[in-house]
């Protein structure tokens, strides 16, 4: 973690920092979060990092229990599987209204670079351009309960897909998926979109239904 900067509110930059450590499983599922250590890394007080684990607790990104702190909060295979399926189901029907109002410059710099990251097997690159596909998927619709509802899954996604658990191969089939949609909205072919982005989800539901369901029976016999 790097310094955070005065000129900038310190609380949000210190609920950034945190956030996007979980997100990139830097920060795991469960693992204690050291109030005063982020106190020292960051060069902050207590106040803003406290503020800022508030705001991430309330996000649905920490828990805090009385006797134990706080700790990143917990990605067991129910919890994957029910956001796999509510992303399954709100996705299609909520951007359906709003599949014509994409940049189509920002769908061409978003091609290119998931073909250029799939050539050279980048896996961090393509998690992140999965995550920011997906934001931008949202934000550009402009409408913020739609920004806010379907952020939280997609944040939530991102922290899924950083897991260990997480297939090379479903990555790559993911960009690929991605790259057919881009191409379907570039073509006009606003119709078979939706249906995309439900097979993109339930895709990822199919696969790792078997693979969750061992890994985390691997977890409990350890």
């Amino acid at each position: 973690i790097t310094i955070v900067s005065k000129k900038v509110n310190l609380t949000t930059q210190v609920y950034e920092k945190i956030k996007a450590k979980i997100l990139n499983n830097e920060l795991k599922p469960n693992e204690y979060l050291d109030e005063k250590q982020i106190c020292e890394q960051l060069g902050v007080s207590r106040t803003p990092v406290r503020e800022a684990l508030v705001q991430l607790e309330w996000e649905g990104f920490v828990v805090s229990n009385p006797h134990r702190g706080v700790s990143v909060s917990n990605l067991s295979l129910p919890i994957i599987l029910e956001l796999i399926h509510i992303r399954k189901v709100m996705e299609p029907e909520l951007l359906r209204p709003y599949l014509k109002h994409y940049s189509r410059d920002v769908l061409l710099d978003f091609r290119a670079k998931m073909s250029a990251a799939l050539e050279e097997k980048d896996m961090d690159m393509l998690h992140d351009l999965d995550y920011a596909f997906h934001r931008y998927l949202y934000e550009a619709t402009n409408r913020p309960h739609i920004m806010k509802l379907l952020s939280y899954v997609c944040d939530q996604s991102q922290r899924i897909r950083t897991q260990d658990f997480y297939q090379l191969r479903r990555t790559e089939e993911g960009a690929a998926e991605h790259i057919a949609m881009i191409d379907a909205l570039l073509a006009g072919e606003y119709d078979k979109v939706p249906e995309m982005l439900r097979a993109h989800a339930a895709s990822m539901e199919e696969k790792y239904y078997q693979n969750l369901l061992d890994y985390f029976q691997n977890q409990g016999d350890r």
